[in-house]
């Protein structure tokens, strides 16, 4: 397993949202996930498993990656505004 600390990979930016998308970016992973099809099939004993990496940690801003995974995150950031020197 392999972890992504968000607050390092963007150190000088606050971030507000996080959603999991599909790889295309186009709709949340976890509606995607509700619509996906189950197939069964014939001498199939699902026995072999996959590691995957666990859900993002919101209070940590932690990913957690497994082999060969590849993910993808809307992150949304806060905007912090810096005044001009001079000005109040």
């Amino acid at each position: 397993m392999a972890y992504v600390e968000l607050k390092k990979v963007f150190p000088d930016k606050k971030v507000s949202t996080i959603t999991e998308m599909n790889l295309s970016a186009n709709q949340e992973r976890a509606s995607m996930e509700a619509k996906r099809l189950k197939w069964k099939a014939e001498g199939y004993t699902g026995s072999g498993s996959v590691v995957r990496g666990g859900p993002v940690d919101h209070t940590k801003l932690v990913v957690e990656l497994g082999p060969m995974e590849i993910r993808t995150f809307l992150i949304k950031f806060e905007y912090i505004f810096f005044p001009k020197m001079g000005q109040p």
